[in-house]
């Protein structure tokens, strides 16, 4: 940290090959500490006292339905400034109300044309079985039966899009650069350097197969050392977007 002055700061990048993703491995929050490299494994010590930058330390898991507990290994957390990351979600937030306004209307207009064609389909099969033999008649009910089956795989499609349009997917989307990023080991734990004064949204998303398919989970949760060295953090289904945490920056 040579040619610094005044308090040196934790560490962003690797001093070797440049990487932004590295991990404390040892030592207090304050004095000596020890870091390494995620990319090239490069380990080196910092002396950091009275630094302004803190440590921000916990895990990241999920609980299943069952009970049982999963740590979730290779989650890339971000720290990001608030008023940074508010702007962006209020920025997202006007963005999904215009799109699920257009939606809206889309689906309304869909939904009165599926339940013409549904009622035309059932008043054709009933045509249809009264007269079974009739291949005209078959055809006819047919061809409104398709087109029914496609309407409704299209509404299908638009309420998936209102769908998206409140998911920690599209809030993930076009997120403001971090000050800092950390990425969970083996066993979900991780030490995300933020500055001890402010508050940072931390933001990060995992996925998990489960029974065949694959769940995501994403936080946005803000988080302040308030001038201490350090300060735990646990991201699980407490705080998940859409629980409800007070914590959350996005409800």
């Amino acid at each position: 940290m040579g040619g610094l002055s005044g308090a040196p700061r934790l560490p962003r990048h690797c001093p070797v090959c440049k990487g932004a993703v590295i991990q404390r491995i040892s030592g207090r929050p304050y004095g000596a500490v020890w870091f390494q490299c995620d990319f090239c494994k490069h380990t080196w010590k910092v002396r950091v006292d009275d630094h302004p930058d803190g440590a921000l330390e916990g895990d990241v898991c999920v609980v299943a339905a069952d009970g049982t507990r999963h740590s979730l290994g290779s989650v890339v957390l971000h720290a990001i400034p608030e008023h940074a990351l508010t702007e962006h979600l209020e920025r997202k937030t006007a963005q999904s109300q215009r799109e699920s306004s257009t939606l809206r209307r889309e689906i309304d207009a869909l939904s009165a044309t599926l339940s013409e064609s549904e009622a035309e389909e059932n008043r054709l099969w009933n045509i249809q079985k009264s007269d079974e033999s009739n291949l005209q008649k078959a055809n006819a009910w047919s061809v409104v039966y398709n087109k029914t089956k496609n309407l409704a795989g299209q509404l299908e499609e638009l309420h998936a899009r209102q769908q998206r349009l409140i998911s920690g997917e599209y809030f993930f989307q076009d997120l403001p650069s971090p000050i800092s990023s950390a990425q969970t080991d083996a066993s979900g734990t991780f030490t995300l350097l933020v500055p001890r004064d402010g508050r940072y949204g931390i933001v990060a998303r995992a996925s998990r197969d489960v029974a065949e398919k694959k769940e995501s989970y994403y936080w946005f949760v803000w988080v302040s050392l308030g001038g201490e060295h350090s300060k735990r953090l646990v991201l699980n289904n407490d705080n998940l977007v859409g629980a409800g945490s007070p914590d959350s920056a996005l409800r």
